[in-house]
């Protein structure tokens, strides 16, 4: 099985604004790796992934994660997420100074 990059880029986080980081409409598996070593103890920060169960359905969270502090293990991984419709992969801060952060959407 080939793993691909689907999207990657750097985010900057505004405090209490949900950043969008990529939107994906092919079909696939995918696992969203986010870099958190940039956190320190004070910042909250929550990756979300919304899919639609069908063509023409509503976006719905599918995972959420909140991460706080400095992190001992800063790759985080989703789990992988089978979609054949559409896939959105965000984050926000909701505490602390905001923070870069490099993410990378794989597809399987």
């Amino acid at each position: 099985m080939a793993i691909t990059s689907a999207a990657s880029g750097t985010q900057t986080a505004t405090l209490d604004t949900e950043h969008t980081l990529t939107t994906q409409t092919s079909a696939g598996v995918y696992v969203l790796v986010v870099d958190a070593s940039n956190l320190v103890n004070g910042d909250v920060v929550t990756f979300r992934i919304y899919t639609k169960y069908a063509s023409g359905g509503t976006s719905r969270v599918a995972f959420e994660a909140t991460y706080a502090h400095a992190q001992a293990m800063p790759n985080i991984y989703s789990p992988p997420i089978p979609i054949d419709t559409e896939i959105k992969c965000t984050l926000e801060q909701t505490d602390g100074t905001g923070r870069d952060f490099y993410w990378n959407l794989l597809k399987l």
